[in-house]
Formats: structure tokens, C-alpha cells, sequence
């Protein structure tokens, strides 16, 4: 019943403006330049890109001319969310005036790591060298560390003006795209991939080399020097990837019985792989050159499938939790397209006493590729992978794996 109190009220109501409605805001599409701050004093530039199509939303994380597609992008009209799901991160952040802030996370063997970002519209400035400064184009021969702990990389550097990009090389493959500055004295690289954080620091000295400090998320801070190489310097610089590792017993063949899902095992007896030529790679869904690998095993497999070959992975993940290794296991798969089998062979804890691992004499870590025979003996075995911020090595290294399975399909 509608007292006179209760109508008088509601009329009073009815003679309000209707409370508006703000529609969202809309999502901060296009280019980001951002800096990630793992630690105090040591910033990567990266960047963010952003794309709206429609009600979609799609993204890239960028390293210079480098990109990786975002998982999923959101935008609940306060909060960007840019997912790399095959890494298990995730960069969180909200708008602050005309800036983006906000977190990168990521699930490693040690735990969660978190580290702080901002990003803005405006890039950076690039240096304009003088005329007649040196110039950081071509190989580099890299000492990294001091004494005992020094080691050799080879640093491979295009410049562009004031521009500058390349990468390190080592046992196990490059550092992925660096990207930054040199100014005619000075060199600055970084690159932030999602898994990778790296910051080169160089300067110019006497005789044309280059010296100063190599930084990782840590902080931790490594001096090195570098003097520049020729074609047959460079060439020989580093060991080649298929001279570093090798089989202990190259007569002996490898076995190895591990899950491609739960409850089932596969083994090289199997019906699909007894008797056929085999690439084994061995690796992890968390290492970037893996990912860098997997594209490339793919284009082969689908070439040489019908001639009899056979490739597997044996995939060492962070966790012996199953359903959380399988899980990106498959999403490293679905990433690349791959169509062949990924076993999960256990953890990186306990992989140097996994088969096929303990056949190996030289092993540095991921990935390593063996070509094994009919007989599965292992005919070469290669350390490392050299991805497309390598540039020409990145050719000759698809060339070279291509070569070793005409080789085991010859046999």
C-alpha cells in the first residue's frame, strides 16, 4: 500500500537527474616505452605495445625491432594486465597521469620473483655520434669475469647512427635482442624478454676496445672487455656448438621411458619411433633459446617427416609438480605449433642425472640437440641455439641442423 509519505517521496525522486553512468576508460592502446627496475640503480629499457581491435585486445612485449606476443592482454578500465603465460609472468599495471605503472612477476625455481616498471608515450632520445667516432658494428671477442671465473662470448653489434642492437654468445646459445645507444664513446644494451634481464655498459678505450660492466636482475655487476675480430677471429672465437658436447660412448644407445601426458610413457621402443632416426632436443619451457629452437625443429619435422624421421623433447621443468609442468609444457606446444612429442623428463635440479644426460660428456644446458641413428646411437650432439637477434649465425645454424638430419636419414 502507497502511504502519502512514501508518494510524496517517490515523486520528489522522479524530479532528480538520473546518476550517470561513466563508460570505462578506454584501454591504453599503442606504443610504450617502459623501464624495468629489478634493482635499485639498474634500469632495462623495454617496450609495450598494445592493440585494439574491436572489443580485442592483443599485445607485444619489444626488445628494438624484436617482438613477443603477449599470451592475452586485459583492461578492466583501471588495471592492464600483458600475460606471457609460457613463462608463467605477467606484467600488471595501472594508469598514472599519462604513465603506465605497475609490476613484472614470474614464477622461477627459486620462488616468485617481482620486480617494479613504468612506461611512457615518449621514447628516449638516441644519441647523435660526432662525425669520425668509432663505430660498435661487427664481432666483438668478449672476455666476461676476472681470473678463474672469466669466460669467453663472442658479442655480435649492429649500429645505426646512434642506435644500437645485438646480442652476447656463449656455450648455450645468445643472450637474446639487446637493444639501446651508443654515442660515439659510450654503449648501453638491455634487453628484457620476460625471462632474460640484462644490461651491457661499455666505453671506448685505447686501440679501439671496448671494457666496462655486465649487469643481470640481481644486480650482481661483472666487468668485462672486448677488442673487436675479424671473419676467421670471430669464426674461432668460441668453440662450435657441435664441438662442445658429445656422446661418452658413441657405440652405446640411448634409452630413456618418460610421460607425454598422465599415465602415458613413451620410449624410444615404441612402435613410432623403434628403428627410425631420431632428434632428441633437450630442454625447457622456461628457456627463451628453446623457443627460439622449437619453431625451427618444427620446420624440419614437417620437411623430413616422411622420409622416416622422428623428433622428441625431453623438457626439464622448475617443479616436479606435474599438473603445473605439463601444463606449460603444452603451452610452450601451443605457442611454436609443434607437433611433436614433449616428455616431461623431470626437473633442473635432477636433470644432470636424467638419461639421456648422463651420456653425455660436455653438457652445458638447454637446449642440447642429439641426432641419433636407426640404431638410436648418437651420431652428433650440439650445445646451445643461436635465435634470429644473432642474425647471420641464426641461418647458418638452421642450415647446420637440417645438414645433421640428412645425415641420420643417410645412415
Amino acid at each position: 500500500m502507497r502511504t502519502p509519505l512514501r508518494a510524496a517521496l517517490l515523486g520528489a525522486a522522479a524530479l532528480l537527474p538520473a546518476p550517470v553512468l561513466s563508460a570505462a576508460a578506454p584501454a591504453p592502446a599503442g606504443r610504450w616505452h617502459a623501464v624495468l627496475t629489478p634493482v635499485e640503480g639498474l634500469e632495462v629499457a623495454f617496450g609495450i605495445r598494445v592493440d585494439v581491435k574491436g572489443a580485442k585486445l592483443s599485445g607485444a612485449l619489444l626488445n628494438g625491432a624484436a617482438e613477443s606476443r603477449f599470451t592475452s592482454v586485459t583492461w578492466d578500465g583501471e588495471t592492464l594486465g600483458l600475460a606471457l603465460d609460457h613463462y608463467e609472468a605477467r606484467l600488471v599495471a595501472r594508469l598514472e597521469g599519462d604513465a603506465l605503472a605497475g609490476t613484472f612477476t614470474r614464477a622461477t625455481a627459486a620462488g616468485k620473483i617481482e620486480a617494479p616498471f613504468r612506461a611512457t608515450r615518449k621514447a628516449p632520445l638516441t644519441p647523435n655520434p660526432p662525425k669520425g667516432s668509432p663505430s660498435v658494428e661487427g664481432d666483438w671477442g668478449v672476455e666476461m669475469g676476472e681470473g678463474e671465473k672469466s669466460q669467453r662470448l663472442l658479442g655480435t653489434f649492429r649500429q645505426d647512427g646512434g642506435r644500437a642492437t645485438g646480442t652476447l654468445l656463449g656455450p648455450t646459445g645468445d643472450y637474446g635482442p639487446m637493444h639501446g645507444t651508443f654515442d660515439g664513446k659510450a654503449l648501453a644494451l638491455t634487453v628484457f624478454d620476460g625471462v632474460f634481464v640484462y644490461r651491457l655498459e661499455g666505453a671506448v678505450g685505447e686501440g679501439g676496445t671496448l671494457s666496462g660492466t655486465f649487469r643481470t636482475r640481481s644486480g650482481a655487476s661483472t666487468p668485462w672487455k672486448g677488442r673487436r675480430l675479424d671473419a676467421a677471429g670471430a669464426a674461432s672465437w668460441l668453440p662450435g656448438g657441435g664441438s662442445i658436447v658429445r656422446a661418452k660412448d658413441p657405440d652405446a644407445p640411448v634409452r630413456f621411458s618418460f610421460p607425454s601426458a598422465p599415465g602415458k610413457v613413451v620410449s624410444l621402443d615404441d612402435p613410432e619411433l623403434k628403428d627410425r632416426p631420431v632428434v632428441v632436443t633437450i630442454l625447457g619451457s622456461w628457456c627463451p633459446n628453446c623457443h627460439d629452437e622449437a619453431p625451427v625443429l618444427e620446420e624440419v619435422w614437417r620437411k623430413y617427416r616422411g622420409k622416416g624421421l622422428a623428433v622428441v623433447g625431453l623438457s626439464y621443468e622448475y617443479t616436479d609438480d606435474a599438473e603445473r609442468s605439463f601444463r606449460q609444457i603444452a603451452r610452450f606446444r601451443d605457442r611454436h605449433g609443434v607437433t611433436w612429442p614433449i616428455l616431461f623428463a623431470g626437473t633442473t635440479k635432477t636433470a644432470s642425472a636424467s638419461e639421456p644426460i648422463t651420456r653425455l660428456e660436455g653438457w652445458k644446458g638447454y637446449p642440447t640437440t642429439l641426432f641419433l641413428d636407426r640404431s638410436h646411437r648418437i651420431v652428433k650432439a650440439h650445445s646451445g641455439f643461436d635465435g634470429p637477434s644473432t642474425g647471420a649465425r641464426f641461418a647458418a645454424q638452421k642450415k647446420e641442423l637440417e645438414e645433421a638430419v640428412k645425415a641420420i636419414l643417410a645412415r
